[in-house]
């Protein structure tokens, strides 16, 4: 009888150890302490990446503006800089991090085969390593236009300096006859503003004559140019060039801006400010009396909702606690949407893991020592479940 004992003992013992015995704690729980066999993992959540790329159009009143009318009849040329702001594009990617309210420590009786990503993120138990492919954030701004280089650089093609001539007059006695002599004195001066819109204006008359000869075949001589549109593009782009400096010039700037945002595990609906944009046309990150913020509108679908009701009913019924295996994640789709003064520029649907909900696998099943779990690293979600 002993010895049949014993034998139980020793087949039971044995059956324990081909079993390896795993026990999960979330590492929240304030009684949870580190065993020998332990180690810990995280489940993944969603970073939002907002791109917007912003327009900034400016227009600078030219230099001549005072003239326009005068020289050129032209009226009503702006006379104060102006500036109009557009959002062009808006982008949402995901990027995956590990949740710091989903970490766990992993208790078991011998070493457990848990396979992690270069993150700390679990993505398989008992398997072999799979692709891993997790992205980080980097934060990026680019501009492609610099507003330091100066606006008008062409006003004329003469010289900038005129000869101011003054006239003195010296008596002088010859032959016993007095005599006025004119002394003439010459003086280097920059010219005036006026003068120089005059010039500028006469050139652009010009160039209006030259396009008018060459396109009413007014040509020296009988055979026209080959290159008659090649002529016409550039001396409006030089009309262009010098008509600037009375109507003003617009300059458009284009600047991307790169925003983090982290959806909260409790998420229903949630509308929150990305950044502001002010009355004078700048992007800030900070609200002022003269600004109205971007809005970033966050809805979940409850996709996950019947999942979690049901098992929050069957803990209920429970009457002892039982042991955790491996947690998960059933991931939540979640609707986007970009709006600023009343108009919405992104609208969008994409999954967020810590919205949806959080499970755990039955410890008992990891008694199979063939048991293999594989995990998707992006929503902690459970791919398959292996027992060969």
């Amino acid at each position: 009888m002993k010895r049949f004992s014993m034998t139980v003992v020793i087949v039971f013992a044995a059956m324990l150890y081909c079993c390896a015995q795993i026990q999960v704690f979330p590492l929240t729980e304030q009684n949870v302490k580190i065993k020998k066999n332990s180690c810990i993992y995280y489940l993944p959540q969603t970073t939002l990446e907002i791109k917007m790329k912003v327009s900034k159009q400016t227009l600078t009143p030219g230099p001549y503006y005072k003239y326009a009318e005068k020289y050129l009849s032209i009226k009503n040329v702006p006379a104060v800089v102006s500036s109009d702001i557009s959002i062009d594009d808006v982008q949402i990617n995901k990027m995956q991090q590990p949740d710091p309210n989903a970490c766990f420590m992993v208790v078991s009786d011998r070493e457990a085969n848990i396979v992690y990503n270069n993150k700390g993120i679990i993505v398989g138990y008992n398997c072999g390593n799979p692709s891993m492919s997790c992205s980080d954030m980097e934060s990026h701004f680019t501009k492609e236009a610099d507003f330091q280089t100066p606006l008008f650089t062409d006003y004329g093609v003469k010289r900038n300096f005129i000869g101011n001539t003054d006239t003195t007059y010296k008596v002088v006695e010859i032959d016993s006859v007095f005599q006025k002599i004119p002394i003439y004195n010459t003086v280097i001066v920059s010219k005036d503003e006026e003068m120089k819109a005059e010039e500028a204006a006469n050139y652009i008359i010009k160039i209006r004559k030259r396009m008018f000869k060459i396109l009413t075949g007014q040509f020296e001589t009988d055979t026209p140019p080959s290159d008659i549109d090649l002529m016409i593009s550039e001396l409006k782009e030089m009309e262009k060039r010098y008509l600037e400096l009375f109507i003003g010039k617009i300059t458009k700037q284009t600047v991307e801006y790169v925003f983090y945002y982290t959806p909260q595990s409790d998420l229903v609906e949630e509308r929150v400010p990305i950044c502001y944009i002010t009355s004078d046309d700048e992007v800030v990150s900070k609200k002022t009396e003269s600004s109205e913020p971007v809005y970033l509108t966050l809805k979940n679908s409850n996709a996950a909702k019947e999942v979690s009701n049901f098992y929050g009913r069957q803990y209920d019924l429970k009457k002892k606690e039982k042991k955790m295996g491996l947690y998960y994640r059933i991931p939540s789709e979640v609707m986007l949407s970009v709006e600023f003064d009343d108009f919405t520029y992104y609208n969008g649907m994409t999954t967020v893991p810590q919205c949806g909900y959080l499970g755990h696998l039955p410890a008992e099943i990891f008694k199979n020592k063939n048991l293999k779990v594989e995990f998707d690293e992006k929503y902690g979600s459970i791919k398959g479940v292996f027992t060969k």
